[in-house]
């Protein structure tokens, strides 16, 4: 590499590596306070920077909330990778639930956020409620699949609300009591979901 480009990509490369470091620490400070409860000078102290440090990275705490949603679809994607049959399924939902307690600061982070964002004046309002939109649209064409079904039917719509309904339960319980297993329950869910149907 020339020394020319060498000057070009260090500077940037340190920002890069600083922009990284402010989500870890807005990771951390969101899930134990929640998103209102953090100010910027928190965050600014928790990277070791002055608040004008931290406005070089990001304008507004907003803009830092809005790269850790683009951080998390990136790297910490919702929907969970599954086959045609409830045993596929349900190994890859398990596969999720482990990824989210090894992520346990961006699971907490998460959990708290959709709460604060049931308000209409929350940043992330929309993002929530388009994303667990897109997870029922998901989940119930998973359920039509799995009965071999072209079109989904009300049912298939109704225990996908249920499945995230379970999922988001269990979750919580595991991030307020540390001595909680969620994935038997999750696991038993699953199948209980797979097996029932009205018909």
């Amino acid at each position: 590499m020339s020394t020319e480009a060498k000057k070009t990509r260090g500077p940037y490369a340190k920002g890069t590596a600083k922009r990284e470091e402010i989500i870890e620490r807005a990771i951390d400070a969101f899930g134990k306070t929640g998103y209102h409860g953090t100010s910027m000078r928190e965050i600014a102290t928790a990277c070791g920077l002055s608040q004008a440090g931290l406005l070089h990275h990001f304008a507004s705490k907003e803009a830092i909330l809005l790269a850790i949603v683009e951080y998390r679809e990136t790297v910490h994607p919702d929907a969970p990778e599954h086959g045609n049959s409830p045993e596929a399924r349900r190994a890859g939902s398990m596969a999720q639930v482990l990824l989210n307690e090894k992520n346990e600061a961006l699971t907490r982070l998460w959990a708290n956020l959709v709460g604060e964002a049931t308000d209409p004046a929350h940043p992330a309002h929309e993002y929530f409620k388009n994303r667990y939109r897109g997870l029922r649209q998901i989940n119930t064409e998973i359920e039509a699949a799995e009965h071999q079904r072209t079109q989904p039917n009300a049912e298939d719509a109704i225990k996908a609300q249920i499945a995230i309904a379970v999922w988001d339960g269990l979750q919580t319980q595991w991030l307020l009591d540390e001595d909680f297993d969620m994935k038997p329950a999750f696991e038993y869910a699953l199948k209980m979901l797979s097996d029932y149907s009205a018909e």
